[in-house]
């Protein structure tokens, strides 16, 4: 007698292929399940035309470079938008044209431009209308005397 013949089957030894088959089954669902989620939570394009952006990157850099020299502050407190613009030694911006496009950072669609009214004394203020709470950018754009001064802020609205 071989050694073959007295080796006796193991009833559970039919169940390992399908066991193989199982395990499988469960990967595919789970890459399944993985796929649906990634493509169900896209929010959108991140960034618009980022190819001819990054080739203008150092355009940018240097407009960063070449603005002018201003004392600024910006705040976003009780839902109100401030900023307040000095010149380099301390005289109030009187007379600036201000606009900010309040961003939604984590979800497209929710972008809007407003225009910030002067206060007096360099302050300028804005209540943007938000429609959620969260995350927001405050691109901050002012224009005086063929001057222009650019910044960022980013703020919670609760």
């Amino acid at each position: 007698m071989s050694m073959d013949a007295e080796r006796k089957q193991d009833p559970r030894d039919k169940w390992i292929p399908i066991y193989f088959v199982m395990f499988f089954v469960v990967i595919a669902c789970l890459d399944g399940i993985f796929v649906y989620i990634a493509v169900s939570t896209q929010t959108g394009v991140v960034t618009e035309r980022p190819y001819e952006k990054g080739l203008a990157y150092n355009e940018t850099l240097n407009k960063a470079k070449s603005q002018p020299d201003i004392k600024q502050s910006v705040t976003y407190e009780n839902g109100l938008l401030r900023w307040e613009l000095a010149d380099k030694d301390g005289k109030p911006l009187e007379n600036v044209r201000v606009r900010a496009s309040i961003i939604r950072v984590v979800h497209d669609g929710y972008d809007f431009d407003i225009v910030l009214a002067h206060m007096g004394g360099g302050i300028y203020e804005a209540i943007p209308d938000l429609p959620m709470q969260g995350l927001w950018r405050a691109k901050l754009s002012g224009t005086w005397d063929n001057k222009q001064y650019q910044t960022m802020h980013d703020f919670i609205a609760q």
